[in-house]
Parts: C-alpha cells; sequence; structure tokens
C-alpha cells in the first residue's frame, strides 16, 4: 500500500464533501465509508450504520476490548464500539483527511482519549495486544493480502478476534470485465475470494469462528439503470483532469461491483477468526 490509495481516497474525500453540501455524499453523514445494507430497524431501507449492528452481534460480549481499525476511514466504526462497548480503538488509514476528521469527531464527542487514528499502514500495525480488529472493506486495497493478515494476525493477544469484511468474488468472476473495471476503478491490485482468506487464517494460527454472506442485505440497482449509469459515467469520464478521471472510474467501478452482486459474481462477506486462548498446564 501507498500514496496511490492515500490519493485515491483524498479525492474521494473532497468530492464527498462537496457531494454532500447539495444532498448527496453517501455515508459521510454518518462518518462512514463502507456498504449500505438493508436494516430492519429503517423498514428494510438500507442504512450505512447497519454493518455496526452486525458487527455488535458478532463481538458484542467484549467488554471494554482494545481495538485496532485496520483501514478506519473517518472513524465511525471506532466511535461505536468506543460507545457500545467501552472499547479503547486505534485506527490506521492512509489517508490524512481521514484521519484528522475522525479524530476530530472524537474530540467533539469527548473520546479522544479512547479513539485515535493515525496515518499509517496496516501492513506495519502496531503492537497491540488487540482483542479485536476489524478491516472492513479496506484488505482489498492491500498489494499482499497474505502479508497483511500475518501482519493483522500477529498483534492479536490470545483469544482476539479478526473480522474481514469485504467484497469477494465468485469463482465464475475470474475474467469478467466488470471484475476488472472494479478492481481498477477500486484501486484494487488483489481481490481474494472467501477461500484464500480461510487459509490465510489457517497460515497465521488462527481459527475461523464465524462466516456470513450479506449479499442479500445489499441493494444494487436494477440491469437497466446500472447500464445507463455506466454509459453516462463513459461519456463524461474525459473531463481534463487526473483526478476527476479518477473519481469516475471509481464510481464506475462501483457500477460495475452491482453488477457482479447483483448477477452473483461477487459477495460481500464477513468472516470472523479467532486467535486460541494460551494453555494453562
Amino acid at each position: 500500500m501507498g500514496s496511490g490509495i492515500a490519493t485515491y481516497y483524498e479525492r474521494l474525500g473532497r468530492w464527498n464533501r462537496v457531494a454532500q453540501s447539495i444532498g448527496y455524499g453517501g455515508g459521510s453523514g454518518t462518518m462512514t465509508v463502507h456498504r449500505a445494507l438493508a436494516d430492519p430497524r429503517a423498514g428494510g431501507r438500507a442504512t450505512f450504520t447497519r454493518l455496526h449492528d452486525v458487527l455488535l452481534e458478532q463481538v458484542g460480549s467484549l467488554a471494554s476490548p482494545r481495538v485496532l481499525d485496520a483501514g478506519c476511514g473517518l472513524g465511525a466504526t471506532m466511535l461505536v464500539l468506543a460507545e457500545s462497548l467501552g472499547a479503547t480503538c486505534a485506527g490506521l488509514t492512509l489517508s490524512p483527511s481521514q484521519a484528522d476528521t475522525a479524530n476530530a469527531e472524537a474530540a467533539r464527542r469527548r473520546l479522544a482519549t479512547r479513539v485515535h487514528a493515525d496515518v499509517r499502514s496496516y501492513d506495519d500495525p502496531p503492537a497491540g495486544p488487540f482483542d479485536l480488529i476489524v478491516a472492513i472493506e479496506s484488505l482489498a486495497h492491500s498489494l499482499d493480502p497474505a502479508r497483511s493478515v500475518a501482519a493483522l494476525a500477529a498483534t492479536l493477544a490470545p483469544g482476539g478476534r479478526l473480522v474481514v469484511v469485504d467484497d469477494m468474488p465468485a469463482p465464475g468472476a475470474a475474467a469478467s470485465p466488470d471484475l476488472e473495471a472494479f478492481m481498477h476503478g477500486w484501486q484494487c491490485p488483489v481481490l481474494w475470494p472467501a477461500s484464500s482468506y480461510l487459509e490465510a487464517f489457517g497460515r497465521a494460527g488462527l481459527a475461523v469462528e464465524t462466516q456470513l454472506d450479506l449479499t442479500p442485505q445489499c441493494r444494487p440497482r436494477a440491469h437497466g439503470p446500472i447500464a445507463l449509469l455506466m454509459a453516462c459515467n463513459r461519456l463524461i469520464r474525459h473531463w481534463p483532469s487526473e483526478g476527476f478521471r479518477q473519481l469516475m472510474d471509481s464510481h464506475y467501478g462501483g457500477l460495475a461491483l452491482e453488477r457482479l452482486i447483483r448477477d452473483g459474481r461477487a459477495h460481500y462477506r464477513l468472516l470472523v477468526a479467532r486467535r486460541p486462548e494460551l494453555q494453562v498446564s
């Protein structure tokens, strides 16, 4: 990981701040940069906060855990864990503006002593030990997911959990132009299927605890609107600005992902792996 991902998120952040001022901006209003999911508490409407409810269902038994958010974005996950579980959270992001936003919001909520984001790669995490590590839509950006998983797993406390939430291709998607467009637009150099994560967990000495397919809770558009938006995207992409073209490619990749999800060629999964407790002889 490096400057390319940092530049990508800095540009997306600037766009989202402009878009939010006119009523758009994705999950910026809830400090999230991850997927909206159908929310039973909102009558089935997709919300950007639903994933946090799912996460808490999986790890809610923890009390005052030490948490590492590997790819913390705007900090919402850390804030939720701090407020719901009394967690102390360290966040890692390559985007200075994301770190600034997360830290400012933590200060505003009087959580600055327990929530802090640093500009740092998750391939070089702090030593820990951590009771919980979350990586939400972040390992898709890894140049070497095996290295990333091993580096994170090494900082887990005995009994600690690693939670990965990400888009994972189905076997039949490998040669798909949509998968290529998604990976290019979203800066994903390697996109692992679930089986590769499970193998990496095993190599790192972790036991798989939970596998959830969250795809049924995603709300992709129908094929017609996706195709129309993709065509419009390609028409306006040629503005003479590298930043604008990257932004358009990101949106195009998101549309390609919607089609992959709708066709069952990609899945949005949550995986939980756990480091065994120390054996007392």
